[in-house]
């Protein structure tokens, strides 16, 4: 650090001591190679993507585009949650092991931290202010409900936000159309973390912060000042159209064109899993109504509707509000912003909740309002760093501080000890009464000017540290790597089995789950997809004799209740995993093994009738008049021929299999001489950016059989070639690169301007 002036120094080391923090919060996965987080939806979900990608790259050489191993086939690129242009998981391309899901969130946390402590340092407080800001913000109970959770792109998209912050109060301080730019980049960069909620909700809240900055500065600044920032400001929030285009792009457009959520969603979607009043209790102690995490309380989602500051930090929040006198206008910005995502985030049991969903574009789009407390810890973790940056200038209105600072504590403990009494043990109900009564007695001497402001600080960071530690290695789950993927009889028999061809198999998720069938390359009909398209949902739906599934996650189904097995033929479904209790499975059964733990008798059942992967068919027709072709699909003969929407086709060669060659997950080639044309169906999800050639001449591509893929082709020698080619992705890759491009030139440009100038004074 030669050559740094002191407060650069000062600085460095700040970021320093942040990174350690985060070090000893993450160490049980940084320092232990052998274990890794794994819960909830890391398993579930994140892990399939990370599998597929490097799959992609292991097995054929190319970019995931496509997803082929669940829903008979998705798009990569047309879906958020995969994160495949986020650069930081690119480190999955490499190599798929688990242990770097704790790696990827611990440099969120620290990025996270950094950026919170100079958006902090930005809004008027000192070095140890802003460090617990930073730390009450990035490390709060919030963070470590979704950390169980798993939650991967929420954590990772939100932890972004100072930074967007820090962009945003750049532009509206010195407006500039290169710090616009900078403003639409950082949101860019923070889209590709994989959460579209969390990027929507960046944009409102990043908007409030912009009207309540602009309309304090009318008043100081005047308005030719306040129009040149709103200016500047808007360039920035559009730019960013330009710079995550290959991101937004194909998200918007393939979620209007399939998503089950584009047929519309209603209020109470949106405010499902809303924060009950209980909930509140939240504030004081995390571990309210909620079990020990070793019981995993998954049913009631307390993730969700959590909010923990930590029990200092919330002593501090009233201080803040009614004490500060130092950039009074940025602490009631920040107060402001803080009591309104809370009442948001109360959602259905909220005053604005109903109000937001039904004035604002886009809001019942999403549920899970608790997720706005982020909103809150963020702002009220800005409170928390103004007032402990005042210092000294407090103790000339001790009254209230101390009021605050002592009173509310003594609520706190109060409230413990008599939840504790009437219900059952609460968690380490001694560790917040001890901080608590620890941080009265330093305020105490501080406010009688016993204690110095500097050790003072270091007192409140170090007891904000302590207590969210504590809440942090609870909600922490973490999972031996050595015993995640274990090779039973039947993923040895499946894989075998698929060395003879393509095909799909439908398995409970306690047997055969999605993350160790994209491991081995396997296909599923089904498992946990928020994007799943609308069409493909009904299929699921219609294939068993009862669903009540909702649209972003499907239930686990037992084989036994399958009511319509001809769509398992589409899906070339060829083999069932089941449990003895199924009865009446269609099939015959191929494998019987015993399972090592809990020594249970699973079975794999082959099924006959399920349609190769390839085949041709001899005509396209229409649904009976007053049938729905979802319907027709469900009694049809998928040898006879298929379904389709409008123009019907008759060609008239049998039911045959074809041969094909696959280039890629997204790209097969089947060669085949046909007597008197017909249908080549593919089974294969159906989607608008698929492309089909024969000896290279373009054909139409059409849906088939409500949501696969079918070629009319006439008689004579065929090479049909069919790849998937997302062209809006291409399309903003370009856009995108030229956007970095002049924002990477006018930078250096900017930069030698100013060096310049420099020489020149």
């Amino acid at each position: 650090m030669v050559g740094l002036s002191r407060s650069h120094r000062n600085t460095v080391l700040r970021l320093l001591l942040l990174a350690i923090v985060t070090i000893a919060f993450f160490h049980r996965v940084l320092f232990h190679p052998d274990q890794t987080l794994w819960t909830l939806d890391i398993p579930d979900a994140h892990s399939e993507y990370k599998f597929v990608q490097w799959r992609s790259f292991a097995d054929w050489g190319v970019f995931p585009l496509w997803d082929p191993t669940i829903y008979c086939g998705k798009s990569i690129v047309g879906d958020s949650l995969p994160a495949v242009l986020n650069v930081p998981q690119w480190l999955f391309w490499l190599t798929p092991s688990p242990v770097l899901f704790g790696w990827i969130l611990w440099f969120y946390a620290t990025i996270g931290a950094w950026g919170m402590f100079l958006f902090a340092r930005k809004k008027g407080c000192d070095p140890q202010g802003a460090t617990l800001a930073a730390v009450v913000f990035i490390l709060g109970g919030k963070t470590a409900g979704h950390l169980f959770a798993g939650h991967l792109e929420v954590l990772a998209t939100m932890l972004c936000l100072p930074w967007i912050m820090l962009a945003a109060e750049r532009v509206l301080e010195k407006p500039s159309f290169l710090r616009g730019g900078v403003l639409g980049a950082t949101l860019a960069l923070a889209s590709t973390c994989g959460s579209v909620q969390i990027i929507y909700w960046h944009f409102l809240f990043v908007a409030a912060y912009a009207g309540l900055w602009l309309l304090a500065g009318f008043r100081s600044k005047g308005w030719p000042a306040t129009r040149r920032a709103a200016l500047a400001f808007a360039a920035g929030i559009l730019s960013f159209l330009v710079f995550a285009a290959p991101w937004w792009f194909p998200i918007v457009r393939q979620t209007l064109l399939l998503s089950a959520r584009a047929r519309g969603t209603d209020y109470q979607f949106a405010a499902s899993f809303s924060p009950q009043y209980s909930d509140l209790l939240h504030l004081i102690w995390p571990f309210h109504g909620v079990p020990p995490l070793t019981l995993t309380p998954v049913g009631r989602a307390f993730w969700e509707r959590t909010l923990y500051f930590g029990v200092v930090p919330l002593a501090l929040i009233p201080s803040a509000c009614l004490c500060s006198t130092k950039n009074r206008s940025g602490v009631i910005i920040a107060a402001f912003l803080t009591a309104l995502s809370f009442l948001l985030a109360l959602g259905d049991n909220g005053p604005l909740f109903w109000l937001a969903a039904r004035a604002i574009p886009g809001f019942e789009m999403f549920r899970c309002p608790g997720r706005l407390f982020f909103y809150t810890a963020f702002s009220g973790a800005l409170l928390v760093g103004l007032f402990a940056s005042e210092g000294g200038a407090m103790r000339r209105k001790w009254i209230l501080p101390v009021i605050s600072g002592a009173l509310l504590p003594a609520v706190i403990a109060g409230t413990l000890l008599l939840w504790q009494t009437e219900h059952k043990p609460i968690p380490h109900v001694w560790l917040p009464i001890v901080l608590l009564t620890a941080f009265t007695a330093a305020t105490l001497l501080w406010l009688c000017r016993i204690l110095p402001d500097h050790l003072w600080k270091a007192a409140v960071l170090l007891l904000a540290c302590c207590d969210l530690f504590v809440v942090w290695q609870d909600h922490m789950v973490v999972a031996q790597t050595q015993g995640l993927f274990k090779t039973t009889p039947a993923m040895k028999f499946l894989t075998e089995q698929k060395q003879q061809g393509e095909f799909r198999l439908l398995a409970p998720k306690s047997i055969l789950d999605q993350t160790c069938a994209a491991r081995l390359g396997l296909e599923i009909a089904g498992g946990y997809h928020p994007g799943i398209s609308g069409r493909y949902f009904d299929l699921y739906r219609a294939i068993w004799k009862s669903d009540r599934s909702t649209s972003t996650l499907l239930k686990e189904h037992s084989p036994q209740y399958i009511a319509h097995p001809v769509i398992l033929d589409l899906m070339n479904v060829r083999y069932l995993l089941a449990v003895p209790t199924d009865r009446g499975l269609p099939g015959v059964k191929a494998l019987e093994f015993v399972t090592e733990e809990g020594g249970l008798h699973e079975r794999i059942y082959r099924r006959d009738s399920a349609l190769p992967r390839v085949c041709i068919v001899p005509k396209a027709a229409l649904p009976a008049p007053g049938v729905s072709l979802l319907d027709a699909v469900c009694s049809m003969d998928p040898r006879a021929g298929c379904l389709v929407e409008d123009r019907p086709f008759s060609g008239g060669d049998a039911f045959k299999p074809l041969p094909f060659e696959r280039q890629s997950p997204s790209s097969l080639t089947t060669r085949f001489t046909s007597e008197k044309g017909g249908v080549v169906v593919v089974s294969q999800a159906w989607h608008p950016d698929w492309r089909a050639t024969d000896h290279g001449r373009p054909v139409e591509l059409r849906r088939v059989n409500y949501n696969f893929v079918g070629v009319c082709v006439g008689p004579g020698d065929h090479e049909l070639r069919i790849w998937y080619r997302p062209w809006d992705f291409y399309l903003g890759c370009w856009v995108a690169a030229a956007s970095w491009t002049v924002l990477a030139v006018a930078g250096v440009w900017a930069v030698r301007q100013r060096r310049r100038s420099t020489k020149a004074t």
